[in-house]
């Protein structure tokens, strides 16, 4: 059985609950059981107190959070750097305000593809009704009558008759493709042609620039060196082509070469931030330079993702307004013609 995972709005709520009880002046063997008497869900619960159990029984709270497999690497790898340089309760800190931005950017794109999904299901159901129940009874109309008919509505009453007809096999087929789909994009091969798919997307190359720019920064904030920072930030990443350069970066700037040009040869990586790293690195300021640019980073995913939920929305209904006017203008333009006839 899949061992339950917290959600990134979860882990931000632990983050937050933790850091505020560690700062009221309690233990983190007295935090865990408040924590789980507060948690959402009886799984959740269970999580909590086999970390109270465990660090009870001398393990750490971030090996102990590791050992759950309930938490991300990246979570637990701060905490881990907390712990040695004895400031946990801030590196909870720290790490709820992280997830709980990585939640508002989430959900700010999420929101703003609502409306269009809802809109194309609407349509996408209209269509459907109109080609299975509507249709078919304009079809023997048409059929008992003499007059010659457009291409148009041939092709659509065609069109009509074999989705009613074969309508078992149309949606098994559907189904069949469907867990395909599944199938490969949750194989090797099928993450790797999501990985470049995804970073070939200007929206969600954005996203991973701001959530590469987020990590460092709080990674280096927290004192941590550049290589063992870029290997810990490839750790928040699914994406296999991001993760892999990454580590990349991590073993050129152990040999030597300056981190701002090898994040400069990354194709995906807005050149800015390659910028302001190597400001960073000359003025020996480089967490202040990339929360200047994590806060430029986040205003321009923000506002790039409300202008494209509104240049989605007019492209959208006034496609899906065009098919439906040609399937009216196919039925009532023979429709008047009979009607004439008679």
């Amino acid at each position: 059985m899949k061992k339950k995972t917290f959600s990134m709005r979860e882990l931000a709520v632990f983050c937050r609950k933790s850091a505020f009880l560690f700062d009221a002046g309690l233990s983190i063997t007295e935090i865990m059981p408040v924590l789980a008497t507060q948690s959402s869900g009886r799984a959740l619960c269970a999580i909590i107190f086999d970390l109270h159990k465990m660090i009870m029984q001398g393990e750490s709270f971030s090996s102990a959070l590791r050992i759950t497999g309930a938490f991300p690497a990246f979570m637990c790898g701060f905490i881990a750097i907390g712990e040695r340089t004895a400031r946990v309760p801030e590196a909870c800190a720290k790490l709820a305000d992280y997830y709980e931005n990585r939640v508002q950017t989430d959900e700010e794109l999420k929101a703003a593809m609502l409306y269009p999904v809802i809109v194309a299901v609407s349509m996408l159901g209209v269509l459907i009704m109109a080609v299975t129940f509507v249709l078919p009874g304009y079809s023997r109309i048409f059929e008992a009558s003499d007059i010659a008919l457009p291409t148009a509505t041939i092709m659509l009453l065609s069109f009509s008759d074999f989705f009613a007809t074969n309508a078992h096999f149309v949606l098994v087929g559907i189904f069949i493709y469907v867990v395909c789909n599944i199938c490969f994009f949750r194989s090797s091969l099928g993450r790797a042609f999501s990985s470049r798919i995804s970073l070939k997307i200007p929206i969600s190359r954005q996203k991973t620039n701001l959530n590469i720019a987020e990590a460092l920064s709080l990674l280096l904030s927290s004192g941590l060196g550049i290589s063992e920072a870029v290997s810990t930030c490839g750790k928040i990443f699914d994406n296999s082509i991001v993760l892999n350069d990454l580590q990349k970066i991590s073993s050129q700037v152990d040999s030597g070469v300056a981190f701002w040009q090898s994040l400069s040869e990354i194709s995906y990586i807005n050149p800015l931030l390659a910028e302001l790293v190597r400001i960073g690195e000359e003025t020996g300021k480089m967490p202040e330079s990339l929360e200047k640019c994590v806060k430029y980073f986040q205003s321009t995913y923000t506002h790039n993702v409300r202008r494209l939920n509104k240049l989605i929305e007019p492209i959208l209904t006034i496609t899906l307004g065009a098919i439906l006017a040609a399937i009216m203008l196919a039925i009532i333009l023979p429709t008047f013609e009979l009607a004439t006839a008679i």
